[in-house]
């Protein structure tokens, strides 16, 4: 059975990007190995917000597999791929309709709104937070105000090099 994993990097503050969506304080770790082709090869579909969905595009990154962009508004240019959709229905639809379209894992991508949406709903199955060793100080936070905690059980710990650290949760 497919899982939904909340897949994603924060630096040790827990911010997913600095001030102005910047992103570039992750480049330096382009080199390592952390995991990320073994983990997307079990990935069916992703579902991201629009904003991290622009940063992406914005840096030349693609996914080779159906993408549904969460927006109220339309891209300015039509995605070069057919399998990617903007959408502005509830998430719960939107993750029904990846899980329709492949038997592999869901990866929720981002951002932080897109993310904190499926945790207050509980439809993330994992969390695999890849922690770089670096205080930003101000920008967007991964996690923000819940109802009610929301219990994890550690799985896993994997260090890398450069100082990089991966936690493996699962809901409790």
């Amino acid at each position: 059975m497919s899982k939904t994993i909340l897949y994603i990097a924060t630096s040790v503050d827990g911010l997913i990007a600095g001030r102005h969506d910047d992103i570039s304080w992750l480049f330096r770790y382009n080199d390592v190995d952390y995991g990320y082709d073994e983990f997307f090869s079990g990935i069916g579909a992703i579902i991201q917000g629009r904003r991290a969905y622009d940063v992406e595009i914005q840096h030349g990154h693609s996914y080779p597999v159906p993408t549904f962009v969460l927006s109220h508004r339309l891209p300015e240019r039509k995605p070069q791929r057919e399998d990617i959709v903007f959408t502005a229905e509830d998430i719960e639809d939107v993750l029904k309709e990846a899980k329709r379209l492949t038997g592999k894992n869901i990866w929720v991508e981002g951002g932080a709104n897109v993310a904190q949406q499926f945790l207050r709903r509980g439809l993330i199955d994992e969390i695999v937070l890849s922690v770089v060793p670096v205080i930003l100080g101000d920008g967007i936070r991964l996690f923000g105000k819940t109802d009610a905690p929301i219990e994890l059980t550690l799985r896993e710990t994997r260090t890398f090099d450069k100082g990089l650290v991966q936690l493996l949760y699962e809901r409790a």
